[in-house]
């Protein structure tokens, strides 16, 4: 169950983005302390990708809520479209690491 004690918390993330222009980077970070939303909380995140094919990405978001997992711990979606950069963008998705 949600407690407001909760929010006192990070998640590290690492996702790997969709293909554009024949390269991928990859997206590592932690996001934001929890925060209040509704029943559940979220987190904000933000960062710069790798670089690759002479570039980075910048992207930043809001998790998903918290979906607890039996063992108590829980974890948050993580779903968005890079900055643009060299004429394109790049899609993630994914989940992030537990957090108890």
């Amino acid at each position: 169950m949600f407690l407001r004690t909760d929010l006192n918390h990070m998640h590290g993330f690492s996702f790997v983005t969709s293909v554009n222009d024949r390269h991928t980077h990859i997206m590592i970070g932690a996001t934001s302390l929890g925060v209040a939303h509704g029943v559940s909380h979220i987190h904000y995140y933000k960062g710069t990708t790798s670089w690759a094919d002479g570039h980075v990405h910048y992207y930043s978001g809001m998790t998903g809520p918290a979906v607890y997992l039996a063992d108590g711990s829980h974890v948050h979606s993580h779903r968005g479209i890079t900055a643009m950069a060299h004429h394109h963008t790049h899609y993630y998705s994914g989940t992030d690491y537990p957090s108890y």
